[in-house]
């Protein structure tokens, strides 16, 4: 008899480190969900140098070890807008871009909207998502549709002077936070 006590302490001993080390394993899970949220959502741009103001007047202030291209360009779609990159071209698989354009709540009927349409006819299966974003005096709404390895981030920040940004990224899944930070940053001169 003393043998199946002996057994029974044992498994209960076993069992109970066995539930430990899976509480611990779900606790560190919890914490790096946690940690991860606030490092999406934080509010100030993480180290930013530079501060760049286009003639479209949106000034944004960015890390330039990240953005190495800061200027105005003409795009197809958006016309006249402020273009950050991380190069010149988009030829490398770490490309990441984020173009501002300037206007009104009339400017687009749903630029979000149609945004979306346009890439998951360009992509065929997008997952778009909420962004919580901010930005000092302005009202943003924000989402991020998965693309296969890269995020697509669209939004609008509108100000009470009625101006609003159109906001279009493009960026690897890693690097969420880059866009992020430049979009909290953007202000109107």
């Amino acid at each position: 008899m003393p043998n199946d006590i002996d057994r029974n302490a044992s498994a209960q001993r076993r069992t109970s480190k066995l539930l430990t080390a899976m509480g611990i394993f779900v606790g560190l899970g919890i914490i790096a969900y946690i940690i991860l949220t606030l490092l999406v959502n934080r509010s100030v741009p993480a180290n930013p140098d530079t501060r760049y103001t286009g003639t479209n007047g949106i000034s944004v202030y960015y890390d330039s070890s990240i953005w190495s291209v800061c200027q105005m360009t003409e795009d197809d779609t958006l016309g006249t807008v402020l273009e950050v990159a991380t190069a010149d071209t988009s030829d490398g698989e770490d490309y990441e871009a984020v173009l501002l354009q300037r206007g009104t709540a009339d400017t687009y009927e749903d630029f979000i909207g149609a945004s979306e349409k346009d890439l998951k006819q360009a992509y065929g299966v997008i997952k778009p998502r909420k962004v919580n974003l901010t930005v000092d005096g302005a009202e943003v709404e924000a989402v991020r549709c998965d693309i296969q390895t890269y995020y697509a981030v669209l939004a609008t920040i509108t100000y009470p002077s009625g101006d609003v940004v159109y906001v279009s990224g493009l960026t690897k899944l890693a690097s969420i936070n880059d866009v992020v930070n430049l979009v909290e940053s953007v202000t109107l001169s």
